[in-house]
């Protein structure tokens, strides 16, 4: 976890580079071209948490996917 941590965090480092204003636009292509890859990357691992998270939360005597449970605030109906 400490990994997509720093990779996340090298991808928010980009962001804030590219907003700089006198960044050269060679640069900054080679700066948008590596937050993208990171992006993808950082977005597929987050599929496969989230698939496992289901998979472990899932009732195995459920034929379907969980459906999603009402938050509750309180109020009476």
């Amino acid at each position: 976890m400490k990994e997509f941590e720093s990779r996340l965090e090298r991808l928010e480092n980009l962001a804030e580079k590219i907003r700089e204003p006198e960044l050269p636009l060679e640069e900054a292509v080679k700066v948008f071209e590596e937050g993208v890859k990171l992006a993808k990357s950082l977005k597929k691992e987050l599929e496969k948490i989230q698939a496992k998270v289901e998979l472990l939360t899932n009732d195995p005597d459920e034929e379907t996917a969980p459906s999603t449970i009402p938050f509750d605030l309180g109020e009476e109906r």
